[in-house]
């Protein structure tokens, strides 16, 4: 009955009556591609040559950009907690002010930092009313620092590094 039928009717998993079975794999006929590749012994010293220069590339290239975006001198960076804390702390405790935004410039033996404050003006006091200061940072021993700061006068803009 199947036959009497065309061949495009016939469901996916029906079978011809005259289907032929796969022929019988040869156990001596093996995947060629592995047998080359395991036979020839300079494939893996071509990988090597081939991606040891690319490494080296990637090497040299990392350690250009490592070195370019090393902060300079007059250049900001962003300081250690324990730097942060010491210039808000010396803010707080020996000019009575509270720090809110400071920035950070790398100088030659030392760190200079442009702090603004909070204004107060609800005190009269004319030094109260100044937002910013300027904060000179000179390493002593590890993680310590002696601290020097002065309120900037309106208008002022010392560059970055210059002494107080």
């Amino acid at each position: 009955m199947i036959s009497s039928l065309p061949r495009w009717t016939m469901g996916l998993l029906d079978q011809a009556e005259n289907a032929s079975d796969p022929p019988p794999i040869d156990p001596n006929d093996k995947s060629r591609l592995f047998q080359t590749v395991s036979r020839s012994p300079s494939s893996s010293r071509n990988y090597v040559k081939t991606f040891l220069p690319i490494v080296g590339l990637v090497v040299i290239a990392g350690i250009i950009f490592f070195y370019w975006t090393i902060p300079g001198i007059g250049d900001t960076f962003r300081p250690q907690p324990e730097l942060d804390l010491g210039v808000r702390y010396h803010l707080l405790e020996k000019r009575g002010r509270v720090a809110t935004d400071i920035t950070f410039y790398k100088c030659d033996g030392f760190t200079w930092a442009l702090a603004d404050v909070e204004k107060r003006p609800d005190i009269p006091d004319p030094v109260l009313q100044l937002g910013t200061y300027v904060v000179k940072a000179v390493p002593f021993e590890a993680n310590s620092w002696d601290f020097t700061s002065r309120p900037l006068e309106a208008g002022e803009k010392p560059a970055p590094c210059s002494n107080l």
